[in-house]
């Protein structure tokens, strides 16, 4: 990049000047980054909504309106790779009750961002570093929480650099876990937390009523503004509903083994509020009530049998009741039905957390032991406010006798002081042991990270955590004919969850009779297969002992063993060979290609690397893993 002089490496890149004599791969343009087309031009994403052109601008004539409640102006844009920028927008709200945030992220580090209150224009900027393997990123405007608005005027990116080169890295000190407490409970113990630490990979399976109904998938209800009356008629449809025909959860549970996967979590509930099992509430839909069967109580039947741990996912919110919208029935929220404010809203929202309270305490005390509990969907109106939630659901050890949405009698559980249990009093009541996550207004045991970008960042070790991805395009729910991640993709994606201690949950579409489409099974199988060759890189350890480098490598050990997850995208890829972070004072044994059990050349370098030659890389081009066996124990 010769013809480059210092003032252009550190000048003010104008995101929006179209006629900048640059070249182009330099300026990584954002278009329509001053939003003066008047309309949304490049905004477009697929995630943007509640996004408005505004005349309330910065500069010039328009700027962009965000809100009101959660709210998103997202456009993917080109980035240099390995490189330093600096993106800057000017930003403001409605009230400082507001809140509008500028934020990066897929630029292969943790995603950033910057918020603002302020009632005037006021410049945010973040700084950041792209990944060698990174050429794009997500620029994202987002208005939090509340019945205003944020505006965002005047995107500018700012190229500082290449980025240095990474140093060589010593073994990270290892923190010991702080256990924490909220609203009267504690997360569980670190014993109690290990064999999820250990499975790592786990079967996620989202299957409902929605599984008939080709518009869409678990979202189709919302997506297309149906009626409860016409979505129920769709899903009874004795030829073209919800049958069911052909379920058998044991072939579910033997593809979970197949595929390597140890535990499995199945939706008993999701937001339609149709419930696959019996509850007892007067006004719930459930399976039992429309095909006479108890499909939870099979699936744990088939999940005990099979070995795996058993796992649910929960939903609170319900879209079957419009007091959702509306819980105090002064404040409706923004909906796809257009309900209106109503003062019995809040009394059809009493009703709304009456069920769940009903079903929650069926699943926790009706099924026997269960391992664990996605919960999702806590949040009220589809909006953000945690402290609503948590005084809402309850969600705590007890429910406050003062509460204004109170559960009747018949649904409350007592503790032998006498006092009413919340949902974590109810959990920790029936199911000691479930590990549950933070989607229901109370910290969690487990953090959930949930969509396809690629996990980036750091070793978690502040918390337990998990990332979900769909492995069918487009959707949780069964979708006919819809394409699916590739083993590769797949096996990437396992990689760079647990060599930063997360598990893999990868949920699967059951069709409206309860099969797996074919093309979701054949990439399990083949998972399966690469898992039984390197299968010790994966289960039972734990990340490190040196930080990732996005889409480079990666590592995890275990007792005297460190595994090397080396990505296509690894900067030395071609020369067949890999160099290690510092050793420091360990000795090596032996150095071995997991996937076939080849014992490889290695040389010990000055500064206590080893670089390891002689590495096929084609053998599995998009994770490459390598066993290196020390003398003595990782940490001693």
């Amino acid at each position: 990049m010769y013809f480059f002089t210092l003032y252009f490496l550190m000048c003010q890149i104008s995101v929006y000047a179209q006629n900048s004599t640059i070249e182009k791969e330099e300026t990584n343009l954002i278009i329509n980054a001053d939003f003066e087309t008047g309309n949304l031009e490049g905004w477009k994403h697929w995630k943007t909504k509640g996004a408005l052109i505004t005349n309330e601008s910065f500069l010039g004539k328009y700027a962009v309106k965000i809100g009101p409640e959660r709210a998103f102006c997202i456009q993917e844009a080109k980035v240099k790779s390995n490189s330093l920028y600096r993106i800057s927008a000017y930003v403001k709200t409605t009230s400082g009750a507001e809140e509008v945030q500028l934020m990066v992220s897929d630029f292969g580090g943790v995603a950033k961002s910057v918020s603002s209150a302020l009632t005037e224009y006021t410049k945010v900027s973040i700084e950041f570093q792209t990944a060698f393997s990174t050429n794009k990123l997500l620029v994202s405007l987002s208005h939090i929480s509340g019945n205003g608005f944020g505006f965002a005027d005047q995107i500018t990116l700012t190229f500082l650099g290449e980025a240095p080169k990474p140093t060589i890295q010593e073994f990270v000190k290892i923190p010991k876990r702080i256990i924490k407490e909220e609203n009267g409970v504690a997360q569980l113990p670190n014993e109690k937390m290990e064999w999820f630490l250990n499975d790592k990979f786990g079967m996620f399976i989202h299957w409902g009523v929605y599984a008939a109904m080709d518009e869409g998938a678990e979202w189709v209800r919302h997506q297309e503004a149906w009626g409860f009356e016409y979505y129920q008629r769709r899903a009874k449809n004795p030829e073209t509903g919800f049958t069911a025909a052909k379920f058998d959860a044991s072939k579910w549970t033997e593809l979970a083994k197949k595929a390597g996967m140890k535990y499995i979590a199945l939706t008993t509930r999701h937001h339609d509020g149709y419930a696959l099992f019996d509850s007892k509430y007067p006004f719930s839909w459930s399976s039992k009530k429309d095909l006479g069967r108890d499909f939870i109580k099979e699936y744990v039947a088939a999940a005990r049998a099979s070995g795996l741990h058993l796992g649910m996912y929960y939903s609170p919110m319900s879209w079957r009741y419009p007091g959702y919208y509306d819980v105090t029935g002064k404040d409706v929220k923004p909906n796809v039905w257009g309900y209106k404010t109503a003062a019995w809203h809040k009394e059809d929202a009493r009703d709304m957390k009456e069920e769940v309270y009903e079903q929650v305490t069926t699943i926790l005390k009706e099924y026997g032991k269960i391992d664990y509990m996605f919960w999702d969907g806590g949040w009220l109106g589809q909006s953000f406010n945690p402290e609503l939630e948590r005084t809402f659901w309850d969600s705590g050890r007890y429910q406050n006798p003062k509460n204004e949405w109170p559960v009747n009698e018949k649904y409350i559980t007592k503790d032998e002081t006498g006092n009413p249990l919340g949902i974590m009093g109810l959990v920790r009541k029936y199911q000691p042991e479930m590990i549950v996550n933070e989607r229901f207004g109370w910290i969690g045991d487990v953090h959930a990270e949930e969509g396809v970008s690629a996990t980036s960042g750091d070793i978690r070790f502040e918390h337990y955590g998990e990332k979900c991805v769909s492995l069918q395009k487009g959707g949780w729910g069964y979708r006919p004919n819809r394409d699916v991640f590739s083993f590769e993709e797949v096996a990437v994606y396992l990689s760079n969850c647990v060599v930063r201690n997360i598990n893999l949950l990868l949920n699967v579409a059951p069709d409206r009779e309860g099969v797996i489409p074919q093309n979701q099974q054949e990439v399990l199988l083949q998972t399966g297969d690469w898992l039984s060759k390197v299968g010790n890189a994966v289960y039972g350890t734990k990340g490190g002992p040196w930080q990732p480098l996005f889409g480079e490598y990666g590592f995890t050990f275990k007792e005297n063993k460190i595994y090397c997850h080396i990505y296509k995208d690894y900067r030395d890829f071609k020369t067949n060979s890999f160099t290690t972070q510092s050793l420091g004072t360990k000795k090596v044994s032996k150095v071995i290609n997991l996937f076939d059990g080849k014992e490889l050349k290695w040389i010990k370098n000055k500064n206590k690397t080893i670089t390891i030659s002689g590495v096929d890389y084609g053998l599995n081009p998009a994770t490459t893993i390598l066993e290196i066996t020390l003398a003595e124990s990782v940490y001693k």
